[in-house]
Formats: C-alpha cells, sequence, structure tokens
C-alpha cells in the first residue's frame, strides 16, 4: 500500500491518498477531513499507467473536485515484506 499525505489547495482539508499499483495503474481512496472534523469524507479514486509521470507522479481530484498534484518523491510506500536478518 502506498500513501500520499497532503492538503487540499480547494477546501483545506487535510488528504490521505492510498493506493496500490497495478499493470492498469493505480487503485485506492482519497479520504478528507477537516481540522473542525464537521467534513470526514472519500471517494474512489483510479490512475490509468498512461496518466502517470514518468517518474511516478500523478493528479487526482479531491473529494470537493480540486485537483491534487501527487509528487513521487512524498509518497510513502508501506510494505509487508519481513525485513532481512
Amino acid at each position: 500500500m502506498n500513501y500520499y499525505w497532503t492538503t487540499c489547495p480547494g477546501c483545506s482539508c487535510e488528504v490521505a491518498i492510498q493506493f496500490v499499483e497495478r499493470p492498469q495503474g493505480l487503485f485506492g481512496s482519497v479520504r478528507r477531513w477537516s481540522t473542525d472534523r464537521t467534513i470526514n469524507d472519500g471517494r474512489r479514486m483510479e490512475v490509468t499507467r498512461e496518466a502517470l509521470s514518468p517518474e511516478g507522479g500523478f493528479s487526482t481530484a479531491c473529494v470537493c473536485g480540486a485537483t491534487i498534484e501527487v509528487r513521487p518523491a512524498a509518497i510513502e510506500r508501506a510494505t509487508t515484506e519481513k525485513p532481512a536478518g
């Protein structure tokens, strides 16, 4: 699972994007919440392989509709692999 955390430029909510990579592209969700917790919702996310930049970046929409640019260097990559040793 991969994670990207940011603040939406449109609604100013905190946003968590989580996704997995598959041969067809990225599949996951966008969750947002306001600092006062009156907003807490999400939506499904799909990004085609063709829409990815060569470095692995992409854009997707917040639940409010604003565009969020995902910088590849800020993506946190979680793994279920057991460390060697």
